[in-house]
């Protein structure tokens, strides 16, 4: 159980730095 929990975790942390990393990429020119 504990390690569904960490790979949930591990997903949407990843995904939250993508998200983060293209914003920034998006709006670094200006």
């Amino acid at each position: 159980m504990f390690d569904v929990l960490v790979h949930i975790l591990e997903a949407a942390l990843s995904g939250c730095i993508v998200a983060y990393f293209a914003y920034w990429l998006h709006h670094r020119n200006d």
